[in-house]
């Protein structure tokens, strides 16, 4: 019988010392970092699953000690229970909030107290589809600053890093051939670190070029989707 390996999934850590600041986040980085000075307290950083966002935020929210939570907790959580706490504010996956109203009262809260919010999305706020004017607005006049897709060199010392978390050394070679296959993401990048740790598990093989090149004659692709 073949054995079974069940997928693992990668321990995040958000840690400031394990965010690696490059050209393609550079900006987002250094926007955080200029807190309290920021133009109306309100900033939104937006790009794709997995490029760094949420980590950004842990970053932000050890200095501020804002409350955290994800656009669809938004979605039916009390506004009171919210004001409860600190006026400081990280609002995740913030495109997937559909009530427009409360969102509206939210943020005209924060900005009469003073407070601030850090919106993440998979795109600007200037790009949902918003029903609500004065909403839309408001949004449109934040900062928006995208995290683009990484150059190969953030992308070698990311992959690095996810091979560490696996307690997995890999040669630098590897990792420069597998960049040379695989879509130019942090999406692609987990998806084929997870996928080479279960090869390891199940063939008891050391991770190589051979290994890879196997995976791909294998799959018929050059990327590892599931």
């Amino acid at each position: 019988m073949k054995q079974q390996i069940l997928p693992l999934e990668l321990p995040p850590t958000f840690e400031t010392k394990d965010f690696i600041v490059s050209s393609s986040n550079e900006e987002a980085y250094l926007w955080l970092m200029r807190w309290p000075d920021w133009p109306n307290k309100c900033l939104a950083i937006y790009g794709e699953e997995g490029c760094g966002k949420t980590h950004l935020s842990h970053i932000w929210r050890e200095n501020t000690h804002a409350q955290y939570l994800k656009g669809q907790e938004f979605n039916s959580i009390n506004l009171e229970t919210l004001f409860k706490g600190p006026d400081l504010f990280v609002l995740d996956d913030s495109h997937l909030i559909e009530k427009e109203e409360k969102l509206f009262h939210f943020y005209n809260y924060l900005m009469d107290s003073q407070g601030a919010l850090l919106l993440l999305s998979r795109t600007p706020p200037a790009h949902w589809k918003l029903e609500l004017p004065d909403l839309s607005s408001r949004l449109n006049a934040i900062p928006a600053l995208k995290i683009h897709a990484p150059d190969e060199e953030l992308l070698s010392q990311v992959i690095h890093k996810m091979f560490s978390d696996f307690q997995i050394s890999i040669d630098s070679a590897v990792v420069s051939f597998l960049i040379k296959h695989m879509e130019r993401s942090f999406e692609s990048a987990r998806l084929w670190v997870e996928a080479l740790n279960i090869y390891t598990l199940i063939k008891k093989r050391s991770i190589t070029i051979p290994l890879v090149k196997e995976i791909l004659v294998e799959k018929g692709l050059a990327e590892i989707h599931s």
